[in-house]
């Protein structure tokens, strides 16, 4: 699993470097997003549904940890 933390990112920046860390990944693999930019839980979902990989969201507090289970390219 990957992890990736974008705390302190405001948008685009979190989508933007999570797109280019699901490029260099496998079918089956898992990306961890961790954020505290609000916008970010819409954005990311967003293009995760465009591009058909699988996550989850978990919230806590004002930070929330958005995990992709990267499909088959």
């Amino acid at each position: 699993m990957r992890v990736l933390d974008v705390r302190g990112e405001i948008c685009p920046v979190p989508l933007v470097k999570c797109v280019n860390e699901i490029k260099k990944m496998k079918a089956g693999e898992v990306l961890k997003v961790i954020s505290d930019h609000p916008p970010a839980k819409k954005s990311i979902p967003m293009e995760m549904d465009a591009q058909g990989h699988s996550y989850t969201i978990e919230e806590n507090g004002a930070e929330f940890t958005i995990t992709i289970t990267v499909k088959g390219k």
